[in-house]
């Protein structure tokens, strides 16, 4: 057992395994987790992803006949975020790809390192001539892993353990510290960074940023929040459709994709189905408050008394006080914003609108680093207080002025 696990076993964290690794699912309390993330920060155990890295002058070639994306796009220090896709155009992982030096790091919540590996050696087979400059394709996994602090202020408090440079540090960017990466990238809208350590100092670097994050009320959590964050900003999850619905254009991400690109695993099917058109598309659906009956998934969506698609997935949103889910709906039905839906469940009939996503607005929106802080009482915490300080400022000052017209009035001679 690691010494990170044994952490969380000790602080009663209910354990579960992704991709091989031990790791939290929640430290107890959900709804609390959740409010971190979207008020605080939360800290959570990533080690569950995959890592792996590709080397030499040709790496960026490689990557770009397995990725989606255009790897040729970023630069030492940056990222991006992009898909793997099969050969019929059907989604297999997303990923990051890191920009690091002489060499590229790919993690990936869904598949492990060896398997990222496999997909790069798959698509060098038969290229070894044309592609002679790669050095090195390597699994991480049993070397490095992943902290992850999401949250409106974990800027600050990572800001306070690894330098101000973290004020800084664009998005889908990264920076080095001593032998860790720390990479600014999420997928739920908030401020988000992952620390990719090696794996014998992740312990160390747990128990630092929990010490240090008492004072910003920093939670621990483990991967269960993720199923009410990811309805309120939904990304990909493959554990949440079947085979069959992995299709990008479907699913409404054709942004991660560069059709401009001449040849990657997967784009002749995508232009295929572009050039006839997709039956079916993924929207959000919306339903205010907490109905009586609840959705399921693979419940049927009707429109009038046409059946014109199916749910994803859905739940409730105490925060929002909403109940949030995902659609695939034909394509002409497949649009935000439309009332007249309805979800017809085992236990009766539920009105609908349809939505687009994210739903919410992520409270980090209203945090600058550079204007506000969580400890610092001479700064505002966000953009609501500090419009309030400003309007308390103002009615200070009008009554400073009324005030001493008031006294300059008295102390004026009489006619």
């Amino acid at each position: 057992m690691s010494k990170l696990a044994a952490i969380h076993q000790r602080n009663q964290a209910i354990m579960g395994e992704r991709n091989g690794k031990a790791i939290p699912l929640t430290y107890g309390d959900l709804k609390e987790e959740h409010k971190a993330v979207r008020h605080n920060i939360l800290m959570t155990d990533y080690s569950h992803f995959g890592i792996a890295s590709v080397s030499g002058e040709s790496a960026y070639e490689l990557l770009n006949l397995v990725v989606a994306g255009d790897v040729s796009a970023i630069r030492d220090e940056q990222a991006m975020y992009s898909v793997i896709l099969d050969d019929e155009g059907h989604i297999v992982t997303d990923l990051y790809i890191l920009c690091d030096d002489e060499r590229f790091i790919l993690i990936s919540e869904w598949v492990n390192g060896e398997a990222m590996c496999t997909l790069l050696r798959n698509a060098l087979e038969g290229k070894e001539e044309e592609l002679a400059e790669i050095q090195d394709i390597l699994s991480l996994d049993d070397e490095l892993g992943i902290l992850h602090f999401e949250g409106p202020y974990c800027w600050e408090l990572l800001a306070e353990l690894y330098g101000m440079d973290v004020v800084g540090l664009p998005f889908q960017e990264h920076m080095h510290i001593d032998d860790s990466l720390l990479l600014r990238s999420g997928k739920h809208g908030e401020f988000s960074y992952k620390l990719i350590a090696p794996r014998d100092e992740l312990a160390d670097a747990w128990l630092q940023a929990q010490d240090a994050g008492e004072k910003y009320d920093l939670r621990l959590g483990g991967l269960d929040y993720q199923r009410l964050v990811r309805l309120e900003n939904p990304c990909w999850e493959p554990a949440l459709l079947p085979q069959g619905n992995h299709c990008p254009i479907e699913l409404q991400m054709q942004w991660a994709i560069r059709y401009d690109k001449e040849d990657f695993v997967g784009i002749n099917a995508l232009r295929e189905r572009l050039e006839h058109g997709v039956s079916q598309r993924a929207v959000g659906l919306l339903i205010l408050g907490q109905p009586a009956i609840k959705p399921q998934p693979c419940d049927g969506v009707f429109f009038n008394d046409e059946k014109v698609g199916w749910v994803i997935n859905g739940g409730y949103s105490e925060e929002s006080d909403a109940w949030f889910g995902r659609l695939m709906l034909n394509s002409e039905y497949a649009y935000a914003d439309i009332p007249y839906f309805h979800i017809q469940t085992a236990s009766g009939s539920v009105p609908m609108n349809t939505a687009a996503t994210p739903f919410i607005r992520n409270f980090s929106f209203l945090v600058n680093p550079t204007e506000h802080s969580y400890i610092d009482s001479t700064r505002p915490k966000h953009l609501l207080e500090q419009l309030e300080w400003k309007k308390q400022k103002e009615q200070e000052e009008k009554e400073r002025k009324a005030a001493e017209e008031s006294a300059e009035a008295q102390a004026s001679p009489t006619e």
